[in-house]
C-alpha cells in the first residue's frame, strides 16, 4: 500500500471496528485502506445527520478560532471559498453576515463546478481534509485555487505520537479516511509550494 498523500510505502497498522488502517513510513500519517472507503451513498447519509446550524452555540464556539483568524487576516473585499461547506454552511453564512465575500463549495451539497475555475484570496477547510479520499489530488487542486500570498485555513485533529490510535475517538467516524501528522503538514508545505506553514492549537494555515 502507498500513502495517499506522499506516495511512500505504508505498513499495515491494524484493524479497528472492522476497518483496516495503514501508517505511512515517510510522513507517519494513518489512513483507511481504500477497500474500506465509504460509498457515496453511505457518506452522504452520515453528513445528512450533521446538526451544525447557526443556532447551535456550541458549534459557533467550535468555529470561533478559525473565524477570528479570518477576521484578523482578511478584509471584506477579499474573495473566499468555504471548501467542503457541508449541508448547513454555517461558516459561510456567518462570514456573509459580516459582509465578507465567500462562497460555499461542497461535492455533496453545493457542487458548483464553476467555483473551481476561479482563484481566491483565502480558502477555509473546516473539518474537511480528514474526509479526503485522495489528499494528494485534493491539495493539488486547492493550491491551484489560491492567488499569490493567499491563505489556506484548515481545521482537523492532528495525529501525534502521544495518541493511541486504537483508542482515539476521532477515527470512529467512518467518513474520516486520512489522519495527518505535523510531518505530513510539512510535506504538504514543501510539495505544493507553500511559502509558510503556521500551526496553532485549533487550526493551521498555509500561505501560498
Amino acid at each position: 500500500m502507498q500513502c495517499l498523500l506522499c506516495n511512500h510505502s505504508a505498513d499495515f497498522l491494524g484493524s479497528f471496528q472492522n476497518r483496516n488502517y495503514n501508517r505511512c513510513t515517510n510522513c507517519a500519517s494513518v489512513f483507511l485502506d481504500t477497500s474500506d472507503f465509504p460509498t457515496y451513498t453511505k457518506e452522504k447519509e452520515r453528513y445528512d445527520k450533521h446538526e451544525n446550524t447557526s443556532d447551535n452555540s456550541g458549534y459557533l464556539n467550535f468555529l470561533k478560532p478559525l473565524l477570528d483568524a479570518v477576521f484578523k487576516d482578511q478584509n471584506p473585499e477579499n474573495i473566499g471559498l468555504d471548501y467542503g461547506s457541508g449541508p448547513n454552511p454555517v461558516l459561510t453564512s456567518y462570514l456573509q453576515e459580516q459582509s465578507y465575500i465567500v462562497k460555499p463549495y461542497d461535492p455533496f451539497y453545493s457542487n458548483d463546478a464553476s467555483l473551481l475555475d476561479k482563484t481566491y484570496d483565502y480558502i477555509i477547510c473546516c473539518e474537511v481534509i480528514e474526509h479526503f479520499h485522495n489528499p494528494n489530488l485534493e491539495f493539488t487542486k486547492l493550491r491551484t485555487l489560491l492567488k499569490p500570498d493567499a491563505k489556506l485555513y484548515c481545521k482537523t485533529n492532528l495525529l501525534s505520537d502521544s495518541i493511541n490510535f486504537e483508542n482515539w475517538w476521532y477515527k470512529n467516524d467512518f467518513t474520516h479516511t486520512f489522519f495527518y501528522t505535523e510531518k505530513a503538514l510539512q510535506f504538504i508545505k514543501d510539495k505544493f509550494g507553500f511559502k509558510e506553514l503556521n500551526i496553532f492549537k485549533e487550526y493551521f494555515v498555509f500561505k501560498a
